[in-house]
Formats: structure tokens, sequence, C-alpha cells
């Protein structure tokens, strides 16, 4: 998986490609947004602290590995599944190693409506974990569309 980084050069990349190919122009602001705020659980945290030193993590289905992991990385994976960004509101600044499993109810959504994946992924969070995740309001960087031609320059 990219790192911090790398991920900041891949965004650089890609918006100069935009900016040259499609005159593409955008400014940011935070907006005030539904989130999900990532807080230790009223059971404590399950996890222990780690050094610091590479940080990796891959998922696949329904499992995530992460090694010397934040957990503002963290919750940027937990964004990518859940229907709302997750925001760490933990307030832990170290870098954690841990492995979490769940495993979805088949057909839960014809029943709920809600997202299977996601409510195995929350229990799985305080059960393994000592993590929960809990409806907030938090500020979010959006990115604004100022401008944007229609069709791209040629290569």
């Amino acid at each position: 998986m990219v790192g911090p980084k790398g991920d900041e050069t891949f965004r650089a990349m890609m918006q100069n490609m935009l900016t040259n190919r499609f005159g593409l122009v955008v400014h940011s602001s935070q907006k005030t947004l539904a989130v999900y705020g990532l807080l230790v659980a009223k059971s404590g945290l399950k996890i222990s602290e780690g050094e610091e030193g590479s940080s990796s993590s891959n998922s696949r289905n329904n499992h995530y590995s992460g090694t010397g992991v934040t957990m503002s990385r963290f919750a940027q994976f937990l964004s990518r599944v859940a229907d709302l960004p997750v925001v760490d509101m933990t307030g832990l600044k170290g870098f954690y190693t841990f492995t979490l499993d769940w495993t979805p109810e088949p057909d839960a959504s014809l029943l709920t409506g809600e997202n299977p994946a996601w409510e195995a992924l929350r229990e799985a969070l305080e059960a393994k974990l000592g993590l929960r995740c809990e409806n907030r309001k938090a500020p979010i960087e959006i990115v604004i569309v100022d401008h944007a031609e229609k069709i791209p320059t040629a290569n």
C-alpha cells in the first residue's frame, strides 16, 4: 500500500494532469458533515502500542492487517468501508500492529437496508480491538471544482 508521502506524490501528479488536460481549477474548504468518530470503547483498548517504524497495511474481503499503523491511518481505511467518513477521535498518538477479521451476516441488508459488512466491522472493532465508531459531526476538508473543460486537450 502507498504510504502518506506516496499518497501526496500521486495526488500532486493527478492534479497536475487534470489541470493540464482539462483546465481543472479547484480549491479546498472545510464543511461540517456527519461522520463516524473513531473512539476508544468503554471496555478499553484491546491492542497494545508498538514501536515507530515502517508502516504497512493491507486489506482484502473481510480482513485487515496493519503494522506500525496510526489510528489516523486506520480511520482512513475504515472510511473506505463505511458509508460516512471516519475521523480519528481516539486521542491515541502511537503506532499499532494488529489484525482484524469480521464476518457479515448473509442477506442482512435485505432485512435492514444497512451495509452488513460495515455493521459486522463495527461489532468486530469493539469486540476485538476495543474501538468503536459513533455518529458525530466534524469539519471535513472538501474539494470544490471551480472550472473544468468538457473536452480534454490532446496528449
